[in-house]
């Protein structure tokens, strides 16, 4: 029997959890789960950004890609996805959302729902 060195596989990167958020129109409340701050680059102390408030938290080039999206869910009713290019320091982080818009009993939008993932 022969004695080798044991060897160690390198550790697994820590598995990103997805982020959800939701901004509740009716109510005028913003909902974001823990990661959603670390994926967005908000301070927690901070509270939530309300949706008007979100753009500021992206690259410039990227603001219309979320206003475009945002006007397909709540106007259009449409799901939507694609990417964001969230500001920060050193460089931006990018991040993949998924939403969709919740309607009430009588069609109108009452929220909008979003997860993120960052790439």
């Amino acid at each position: 029997m022969s004695h080798h060195p044991l060897r160690t596989a390198a550790a697994p990167a820590p598995v990103q959890e997805a982020a959800a958020v939701e901004w509740d129109l009716v109510r005028d409340a913003v909902r974001w789960s823990p990661a959603a701050y670390q994926l967005l680059a908000r301070d927690p102390a901070l509270g939530p950004l309300a949706l008007d408030e979100l753009p500021g938290q992206l690259l410039p080039e990227d603001r219309p890609v979320l206003r475009r999206m945002v006007t397909e869910a709540l106007v259009h009713g449409r799901p939507v996805a694609g990417v964001l290019r969230v500001a920060g320091s050193p460089g931006a982080r990018a991040v993949a959302c998924t939403g969709r818009a919740d309607r009430g009993t009588d069609g109108q939008v009452v929220a909008l729902r979003m997860v993120l993932n960052a790439l």
